[in-house]
């Protein structure tokens, strides 16, 4: 298998999402607790980074093999487009799954049962999400589990293995942490719903009911632009409630330049020319909320030592 067909399948440039997550978990736990295990958290991200390959690999593999359509499976899967051998493909998967077992085990056993219930919620979701009798992405509830899985379950690991040992991780923390992750996770929701509605056909040939084939394409953009609308109102809500700092209020000067980024998408919904866009915005989006997330934790690291 060469490099090219390998970033295509563990569609590797998603990973920096994972380095994403991890900034936000660091600023987060510094900004209300001072404190943060790096080697832990750097461990965590690692074996987050090939538990991802993995799950990419996994469904580009599953998509190809359950697909009813000869299109989708010639011009559409990478496997069919490169003539890849499923028996190499698979042999892959399986090897890129070695190194989060083995690093999973640790950080378990250095911890506790919590990290590795919480890694087995994660890769179970992934791995339902193309495999199983009714494969997740073919279920109307596919794309909010997704957008909640990313968007929640990976800040909530790294903030557990980052806190560890300190005593300072409970329930209260959780659902800090769940809060200040709710705009991303509206956010992500938008990018699972432009990904429903740009495949919309493809979805139905395959058999796949999803949330955008249930509600209709209208709908489905309706939801998606009062998801982004929630997305940007929640920020300035985190804000004031003191769960994010004020510095995030800045994000709403990027509200004009995303929407202009969505307008070609709401106008047509076409996976190689519109859904890039609604990718980028998402993405400025979230690495910006996050950034000011760290810049804040600064100020008030830089603010306890003057």
């Amino acid at each position: 298998m060469n490099r090219k067909i390998f970033d295509e399948l563990s569609e590797i440039k998603t990973t920096t999402l994972d380095l994403a997550w991890l900034l936000l978990a660091i600023s987060f736990t510094y900004l209300n607790y001072q404190t943060f295990n790096i080697w832990y958290g750097i461990l965590g991200f690692i074996a987050v980074f090939f538990i991802h390959l993995f799950i990419n690999f996994h469904n580009n593999y599953m998509d190809y093999k359950n697909s009813t359509s000869e299109e989708y499976r010639q011009k559409i899967s990478t496997i069919g487009i490169n003539r890849e051998s499923l028996a190499i493909v698979k042999k892959w998967m399986l090897g890129l799954a070695i190194f989060p077992l083995i690093i999973g085990a640790f950080l378990t056993y250095q911890t506790s049962w919590i990290t590795l219930m919480i890694g087995v919620i994660g890769v179970a979701i992934g791995l339902l999400y193309s495999a199983g009798p009714k494969p997740l992405n073919s279920t109307f509830i596919g794309e909010i589990v997704v957008a909640i899985a990313i968007s929640q379950l990976i800040p909530i690991a790294y903030s557990y293995l980052g806190l560890f040992g300190s005593g300072k991780f409970d329930s209260s923390t959780a659902i800090s942490i769940v809060l200040a992750c709710l705009p991303n996770t509206f956010a992500f929701l938008c990018a699972e719903l432009s990904n429903g509605t740009c495949d919309l056909e493809a979805d139905l040939k395959n058999g796949r009911n999803t949330l955008v084939s249930k509600v209709g394409k209208a709908n489905a953009l309706s939801l998606f632009k009062a998801s982004w609308a929630i997305a940007f109102l929640l920020v300035p809500i985190l804000a004031l409630t003191k769960v994010v700092p004020y510095i995030t209020l800045l994000i709403v000067l990027l509200y004009p330049n995303i929407w202009d980024d969505f307008r070609p998408y709401l106008k047509e919904q076409v996976k190689t020319k519109t859904y890039p866009l609604v990718i980028k915005a998402v993405s400025k989006f979230s690495v910006t909320y996050i950034l000011l997330i760290a810049v804040g934790a600064i100020i008030k690291l830089v603010m306890s030592v003057l």
